[in-house]
């Protein structure tokens, strides 16, 4: 009696890369949308920040007859500040009520800030923080500069107008640091910095805009903070004493 053998069922070639080619399709799909989930969450965590950020510095101003921490610098001439970079002293009480220097950071921008190739350490200035703080500025409102005509105040006290913003994230662009951060775009950050100025000439003139910025969060000196779109957001001067090639921030 003769037996045939029989086929082992299994897959073909082209069944197989059929399947091969329909899981890339929905890993396409499904990786933008968990980029997006994990980026509204450190949205959130930044907001966390923000708030830590303002309660430590309302905290520090109950002990000093409610003077808020001024950012101060490190540099020999006193005005030359810039809203990023706080100098060592105003780290060191800062971090007294906040507990750690991250929390002084963007969630998005911390780990690029701890390299000193990035912007954490300013040996003339001070410490970078991944935030704009806004508050103990002298010589507030900043003069208007080129093309930029918005003005902000600086609250030198906690108990000034709850309007007026204290902290806010770091949308900011300097040409001749050179730095262009936007702290959230649609999935994460984007920072370009020496090697993408080197390679491009339009970055001279690009804004966080220009390299996905999607908004900030914003916190005031009541305590509140919310999310801000970028299309709402206006243009001041980051640093006093720098012309056109200083530093620029968005909030």
């Amino acid at each position: 009696m003769n037996h045939r053998p029989l086929r082992t069922a299994g897959f073909t070639l082209i069944e197989l890369l059929v399947v091969i080619a329909i899981i890339a399709i929905l890993a396409g799909m499904l990786l933008p949308a968990l980029a997006g989930a994990r980026e509204r969450a450190r949205r959130t965590a930044c907001l966390n920040n923000e708030r830590q950020f303002i309660l430590a510095a309302h905290l520090y101003a109950n002990d000093n007859e409610q003077r808020l921490p001024r950012p101060d610098t490190d540099n020999s001439n006193k005005n030359d500040t810039h809203t990023p970079i706080l100098s060592n002293v105003t780290k060191t009480n800062l971090l007294r009520y906040s507990g750690e220097l991250k929390s002084l950071d963007c969630p998005n921008l911390h780990q690029w800030m701890l390299r000193k190739n990035g912007w954490r350490v300013h040996d003339d200035y001070g410490v970078a923080i991944g935030y704009h703080y806004l508050g103990g500025h002298p010589n507030s409102p900043w003069p208007p500069l080129g093309a930029i005509t918005n003005t902000w105040v600086s609250p030198q006290k906690a108990d000034e107008d709850p309007g007026l913003v204290l902290v806010a994230d770091l949308n900011v662009y300097c040409y001749s640091f050179p730095r262009i951060l936007a702290p959230h775009t649609a999935y994460s950050q984007s920072i370009k910095d020496d090697a993408y100025f080197d390679e491009n000439s339009e970055a001279y003139t690009q804004t966080p805009a220009d390299i996905g910025a999607q908004g900030g969060n914003v916190g005031k000196l009541d305590g509140s903070a919310a999310w801000k779109n970028f299309k709402d957001m206006r243009t001041y001067r980051a640093s006093f004493l720098w012309e056109t090639d200083g530093a620029f921030g968005m909030w």
